[in-house]
């Protein structure tokens, strides 16, 4: 074989694993926003965007990069709210900003830590993550203020937490 024909082969077996790579990681997706119900196309939608979580080989993997995903976002999200804070000091988005929000980045935090050492803990963590935006609409429902960029912010939030839950659920555990 010349080593033209050699570097043509390698490189087509090279491909043929590099997308054996991409479907299996899709996969994984695709079966874990099946159980997202309702919430399944954001699920992919939000999945696929990211181009390594759409390639992770296992369920440990997946679990990572979406708790790493989700805690960015929820790092992002605090920022933001301790950002509007300074220009609108109602009680609700300070609880926002600080107590709720501390909650969410603390347990997605929490759940990254726990992943290999103790999945329960993990998937557990990954769920309460979700009750600081739930907290902050409720909050701000009841101070009657209609921010569509914070429910926004919120609604992707617990989506990330529903994701990350559903994710961690099916990591191994030391029972």
């Amino acid at each position: 074989m010349n080593s033209s024909t050699l570097s043509t082969t390698l490189l087509f077996t090279l491909s043929l694993i590099l997308i054996s790579q991409a479907a299996s990681g899709s996969k994984l997706c695709e079966s874990l926003c099946k159980e997202a119900m309702e919430d399944s196309a954001r699920c992919l939608q939000i999945l696929k965007a990211e181009p390594k979580i759409a390639s992770a080989k296992n369920n440990v993997e997946l679990s990572k990069l979406i708790l790493q995903m989700a805690l960015k976002k929820g790092t992002e999200a605090q920022k933001y709210l301790k950002e509007l804070m300074k220009t609108n000091p109602s009680p609700a988005i300070k609880q926002c900003a600080t107590t709720f929000y501390d909650g969410v980045v603390g347990s997605f935090k929490s759940s990254l830590g726990e992943i290999k050492e103790d999945g329960l803990t993990a998937n557990y963590d990954a769920k309460v993550a979700g009750d600081g935006p739930f907290t902050c609409d409720t909050a701000l429902a009841a101070e009657k203020i209609n921010n569509p960029t914070i429910a926004s912010i919120n609604s992707e939030i617990m989506l990330l937490s529903k994701i990350a839950f559903l994710a961690t659920n099916n990591l191994p555990t030391d029972e």
